[in-house]
């Protein structure tokens, strides 16, 4: 009985064969495969659900801040060129005070939306303070 129980151990012993195990990544960047990369890519692009936000203006929008641009650069080159005004100007968003003081000026802006308040002096060169 021993004897029929060792044969057969030893037959069924013979016919089984271990390998090695070794780990081959997928991701390119880790060392896989670089034809795995598009596939890849092209799987993440497609799990992606976030959308850029547009940054499209509708024109009434676009008018405006291009008229608070010119209404500022025209205070702008006024106050460069020493043939600022005093006075109050509205642009919507911003109100600009300038003064003249002695040998210069002192712009105060105040954002509208925010109350943010804003001081600028700077002395006059050329032309009439």
């Amino acid at each position: 009985m021993n004897r029929k129980l060792l044969i057969t151990a030893l037959a069924l012993s013979g016919s089984v064969g271990a390998t090695e195990l070794v780990y081959t990544p997928v991701n390119p960047s880790f060392g896989g495969s670089p034809l795995n990369g598009a596939f890849l890519l092209n799987k993440a692009q497609s799990q992606n659900d976030n959308q850029a936000e547009s940054s499209e203006k509708d024109f009434v929008t676009r008018f405006k801040e291009s008229l608070e641009r010119n209404i500022i650069n025209s205070i702008t080159r006024k106050v460069a060129d020493g043939e600022v005004k005093d006075g109050v100007y509205d642009t919507g968003d911003y109100r600009i005070e300038v003064a003249t003081n002695g040998g210069g000026v002192v712009l105060t802006i105040t954002n509208q939306l925010t109350g943010e308040v804003t001081v600028i002096e700077m002395p006059v060169y050329g032309g009439n303070p």
